[in-house]
């Protein structure tokens, strides 16, 4: 690829899946806008493990465009194969996206690869870079070493023995390659390790025009049909994920809003979520909860943002995000938010102007709701299995769950176990001990909830996220560079920032 032009005839984008969520939306909202602003792209491939039904909605992008499905580059914790199997068929399906008389004009645009969900597939891209000169675009939207533990096993088991090679693979060393961090603070870290190769690539912002009544009419209906009633809808825009905290979510629908229904997107979850989203699915069953999961999930069903328009409320009460696409996509459709403040990502969100009226620090919980004895032991064993578990020089940065039973305690520093205690208590004993002690939820329960006011200032655009895309792509160098030692300290930084006290959330150690 020439550096001083935009040359690449070829995109390739990459991820694990199509299932709903940020990635999926960023591509959907970005793609159209990335082929517009490239006068030499020819055709465009989209590669990734979901079953043909699921696709990013692009529409015609008046270009040849091909979806190739292979399971093999889904979650490796879903895949059946062995670790050799998965190799070959990864290596089938790019020679198949990227012919080899074209692979030296291709862009591979790869979502998240240092999550490790797949470290075999970020091995085979960045062999395949390697061997044929196609440019790479890392786009990180999540790192394994911010709180992802459970990679470490899938990652050795892929035949990363040690911290070394797990940076060489999920960062593509010895490629021609560059990377995007969505928000500043992990942009600040790669900027530190990967000068003048990493970029702040912030996900753009859509103002959603009105959906046509006959849309909001169509969800209202669906709606109606799966939750088999009438009453006030409030959604949680995510599938099972731990860091998601949909304990919380319950907790606050349960205190401001009793008679609602609280229901997920998507029901859907990978194997290492398969034991919390049996716990909470058989607790909702046990205790009747107003839940609802995976409203979205038959074909058919009408778009999240068309959803949006007919809840009352959306709640988003994750421990962790990469941006937050949650906040923007509800205040584009002024539906109201409830929402926690995400350390990581508020700095992007106020950068653009955005103030959310119900935004909230924490939810402190009395004393007397849960079991202290055994919920404090409960934290130190979790503390010193999670411990144990890490690689070795993690292991010095892992500190103790602070834990104080004397005290009020924020919902999300409990351990599964110790949320569930709290819901098990009728809805008016609950809110009676903590109300004193969450005055804004107190306040919100009285007043009408107030959609999220539209920017004044210009936002992020997808035009404008086309033309930082080019910038990004024209950097790319034109040869290899090894960049090992790099790769390593950086994935140590963000160990460092995720093993932080205050970053540490039992939810997330738990399995």
């Amino acid at each position: 690829m020439d550096a001083a032009g935009h040359s690449f005839d070829h995109l390739v984008v990459v991820h694990y899946h199509w299932r709903p969520g940020g990635v999926r939306r960023v591509v959907e909202l970005t793609l159209p806008a990335i082929v517009a602003a490239t006068p030499s792209l020819k055709r465009v491939t989209l590669l990734s493990g979901s079953s043909p039904h699921e696709r990013p909605e692009i529409g015609p992008l008046g270009l040849p465009t091909a979806f190739i499905h292979e399971p093999a580059c889904d979650y490796f914790s879903g895949q059946q194969d062995d670790p050799q199997a998965i190799s070959r068929k990864i290596r089938k399906a790019l020679s198949l996206a990227i012919p080899e008389s074209d692979s030296s004009r291709t862009l591979i645009w790869f979502q998240n690869p240092a999550l490790a969900r797949n470290p075999i597939l970020c091995r085979e891209i960045a062999d395949f870079s390697r061997m044929t000169g196609a440019a790479l675009i890392l786009h990180h939207h999540d790192f394994w070493c911010a709180g992802r533990w459970a990679r470490w096993n899938e990652l050795q088991r892929c035949g990363c023995p040690d911290l070394s090679s797990a940076a060489d693979v999920l960062f593509a060393s010895g490629t021609r390659s560059v990377h995007a961090g969505i928000n500043l603070q992990d942009f600040r870290i790669l900027e530190r390790f990967f000068p003048e190769r990493a970029f702040h690539l912030a996900n753009p912002v859509d103002h959603t025009p009105p959906a046509r009544q006959a849309d909001i009419d169509t969800a209202r209906a669906w709606a109606a049909k799966e939750l088999k009633s009438d009453a006030p809808l409030w959604i949680f825009p995510s599938r099972f994920l731990r860091r998601k905290n949909f304990l919380e979510a319950a907790l606050i629908t349960r205190w401001l809003r009793p008679e609602a229904i609280l229901a997920t997107t998507s029901g859907q979850f990978s194997p290492d979520e398969a034991n919390y989203a049996s716990d909470i699915k058989d607790a909702a069953k046990r205790g009747g909860w107003r839940v609802h999961f995976g409203l979205l999930d038959k074909p058919g069903a009408p778009r999240v943002g068309n959803v949006f328009c007919i809840a009352e409320a959306v709640v988003h009460t994750s421990v962790q995000e990469g941006f937050g696409m949650g906040f923007v996509e509800a205040a584009a459709v002024g539906t109201p938010l409830i929402a926690k403040s995400i350390p990581s990502v508020m700095p992007d969100l106020s950068a653009l102007g955005f103030d959310f009226p119900q935004l909230y620090d924490d939810l402190h919980i009395a004393p007397g709701l849960f079991d202290a004895v055994a919920e404090s032991g409960r934290q130190a064993e979790l503390a010193n299995s999670a411990r144990n578990s890490l690689p070795g020089p993690f292991q010095n940065l892992f500190q103790p769950l602070r834990f104080d039973a004397s005290i009020p305690i924020p919902f999300s520093r409990l351990t599964r176990r110790g949320q569930l205690e709290v819901l098990s208590h009728e809805v008016a004993k609950s809110w009676d001990m903590c109300k004193a002690l969450n005055p804004c939820f107190e306040k919100w329960l009285h007043a009408r909830l107030s959609p999220t006011p539209w920017p004044d200032q210009p936002v992020r655009s997808p035009q404008r996220y086309a033309e930082d895309f080019l910038k990004i792509a024209s950097s790319i160098p034109r040869s290899p560079i090894d960049h090992s030692l790099n790769a390593k300290h950086a994935q140590m930084e963000f160990a460092k920032r995720a093993l932080a006290p205050d970053s540490i959330f039992p939810i997330q150690l738990e399995v």
